[in-house]
């Protein structure tokens, strides 16, 4: 929903929503900047049949889990890594990257709780303590590009019910428990025969109010592993796409998220884009 399988929600429109850069964007017909954000999901017609319950929704995204590459179910127990990240400069048309101040990311997880967080790498001088605020709230949005929450996870707190679209393909919708949260739904198509969520929407309350993902994958130790997420979503009389693509590396036993890109563009104009490298794993 921002996926491995994880459900990765355009991080792009997450973030600008949620910090009110959006509303200016459009307003100045998108010059200003966004933040990544997290990717998935889909409308499609589908034949109609009786829900499942939810044990059965349930059992569906445990088995979708187990083939997917989860770092943290490979015994990944706590990670600190360095991350780099650049975005383009829009106010001109140089196509040159910004560089933005270094971060570290850490992760921990104990008795079955996992703990994360962002910082600035050393004493960043020069970022003031209002810069400061708003890159890591910013940032807040990218925690699932480095370890991914499972499926069943990300579920949690919605109802499940399961849809026949095919023989082999099931349409598996979620609708929130909690009426103030804000994602109301989401829509995952799967693929039984090679289990795995190929197709992604999201109903969300506030704008954007539909986000529609297209997932492609890699394969690792031979689990899967999201390569790319192609999310389309529209704001007021705008359509806009976020293509989101990953690189691992092996670092020690485990794969890990090497570099992401990520491009946000309305028809043929890219309103901005965004270049995260990682290094510096430090494990266990």
């Amino acid at each position: 929903m921002i996926c491995r399988v994880w459900i990765s929600q355009p991080i792009f429109a997450q973030t600008l929503f949620k910090n009110n850069f959006f509303a200016a964007i459009v307003k100045r017909e998108i010059k200003s900047r966004y933040l990544l954000f997290l990717s998935l999901v889909f409308s499609l017609l589908v034949f109609p049949s009786p829900a499942f319950s939810l044990e059965k929704t349930k059992q569906i995204l445990e088995d979708l889990d187990a083939q997917y590459y989860f770092p943290q179910n490979q015994g990944l127990k706590k990670l600190s890594v360095h991350m780099e990240w650049e975005q383009l400069d829009v106010t001109t048309d140089s196509g040159m990257y910004l560089k933005n101040p270094p971060i570290v990311f850490n992760w921990e997880k104990s008795q079955g709780i996992s703990k994360s967080a962002f910082q600035l790498a050393g004493k960043s001088i020069d970022v003031s303590k209002e810069r400061k605020t708003e890159l890591l709230r910013m940032l807040e949005n990218y925690k699932e590009v480095v370890i991914p929450k499972t499926l069943v996870e990300k579920m949690a707190g919605y109802k499940g019910q399961v849809k026949v679209a095919s023989k082999q393909k099931r349409l598996l919708e979620f609708s929130a428990q909690n009426t103030s949260s804000d994602i109301r739904k989401y829509g995952l198509m799967v693929d039984l025969e090679q289990k795995k969520v190929w197709k992604f929407r999201i109903e969300r309350k506030n704008a954007p109010f539909k986000i529609v993902s297209d997932i492609r994958y890699t394969r690792q130790d031979g689990k899967w592993m999201v390569a790319e997420s192609r999310s389309k979503f529209r704001a007021g009389e705008m359509e806009y796409e976020e293509t989101t693509e990953y690189v691992y590396r092996r670092t020690g036993k485990f794969w890990l998220v090497g570099k992401m890109s990520q491009v946000l563009k309305t028809e043929d104009r890219v309103l901005q884009s965004y270049i995260f490298r990682f290094h510096d794993y430090k494990i266990n």
